[in-house]
């Protein structure tokens, strides 16, 4: 789109169209991506300390699938979902505006993977094994796959959200949107809600609430780091000097 001035009605429609583009990308990875989601269901609960797991209802595994395959298709068409958005707002920023935006694509799409690899590969494996090692000698547990599908996948996708933290407020930073001093001033606030978001989005018990908050709140004080080397103070620009002119010397 060039920069010229769109009606409202100009902007509703390329918001549609927009929106169609993302959904029939979404759609078609959807749809291809179903006949791979079995043998990555499996490859992902062979990576888990669980031995034994159960369906206990009639659809249980299909919606399991859907939802691994919905989770998948989300991912892997980022790429597109980041590029519409980025190509709608564009025209509406400033040049230095759109040249951050375009910067921070692809670091922020590699950050939310990264994230995500870390929840799965590292925190994962260790809450599992310590909510297994409370079922005690002769206990033989077994999960619902529905549950431990969906205990995986809300542990790991946040750690994705918040690895995107650095980047954010490095580019508020570099724009003088926010000042480094901000992040000492309200550290005391990001520890309550380090723990306030781990208890919405981890699952419901104090050690996986508790390891998922102690990265959150870590991330937080990164990002500060971040923000003292990427601040750019805005430049105040001098009025110019408000005295009597020479002409007017003299004059009574």
């Amino acid at each position: 789109m060039d920069d010229k001035q769109m009606t409202l009605t100009e902007h509703l429609t390329e918001l549609r169209n927009r929106l169609f583009v993302i959904l029939g990308a979404v759609a078609v990875v959807f749809l291809v991506g179903f006949f791979y989601t079995r043998p990555l269901l499996h490859w992902i609960i062979r990576h888990t300390p669980v031995h034994h797991v159960i369906v206990t209802g009639v659809t249980e595994a299909f919606f399991a699938l859907i939802k691994l395959d919905l989770a998948m298709s989300l991912i892997l068409t980022s790429p597109i979902i980041l590029y519409e958005i980025a190509a709608f707002i564009l025209p509406g920023l400033t040049q230095v505006e759109r040249r951050v935006v375009g910067v921070i694509v692809g670091p922020g799409l590699a950050l939310f993977l990264i994230g995500t690899a870390v929840g799965y590969f590292v925190f994962v494996p260790i809450v599992l094994h310590v909510m297994l090692s409370f079922t005690g000698q002769g206990i033989e547990p077994m999960w619902r796959l529905g549950s431990l599908l969906s205990f995986i996948i809300d542990l790991s996708v946040p750690f994705g959200i918040v690895a995107e933290l650095p980047l954010i407020s490095g580019v508020m930073s570099h724009l003088g949107l926010v000042q480094p001093i901000m992040f000492s001033r309200y550290r005391r606030y990001a520890i309550l809600l380090s723990f306030f978001i781990a208890a919405i989005l981890a699952p419901p018990d104090a050690l996986s609430m508790t390891l998922m908050a102690l990265p959150i709140y870590l991330v937080y004080e990164i990002s500060a780091l971040v923000a003292r080397f990427t601040y750019k103070a805005p430049v105040v620009s001098e009025e110019p000097s408000s005295g009597p002119s020479n002409n007017s010397e003299g004059s009574l």
